[in-house]
């Protein structure tokens, strides 16, 4: 149990950490140049999104607190959890 305990605990620190550091380039990199760009789906029926903070701000913050700032601030916390 001591060694599952253990692993777990690396495991949250390594996981979180890339977490946390991809949201944190993905937020800032969407305040400093206003745009936010989402591909999803697979071939034919793969669609690109655009975001501008100038032609929809409401969305754009959305998906900028919900693709940059949450993963940074679950992914600190796991990191944190798990270095406890």
């Amino acid at each position: 149990m001591t060694m599952f305990r253990a692993g777990m605990a690396v495991a949250l620190v390594f996981i979180g950490g890339i977490d946390a550091f991809l949201g944190a380039v993905v937020l800032g990199s969407a305040l400093s140049t206003g745009t936010l760009t989402l591909n999803y789906g697979a071939g034919a029926r793969a669609t690109t999104e655009v975001l501008t903070r100038a032609t929809d701000p409401s969305r754009f913050t959305q998906m900028t607190l919900m693709l940059g700032a949450g993963p940074l601030l679950l992914g600190s916390l796991a990191a944190w959890w798990g270095w406890r």
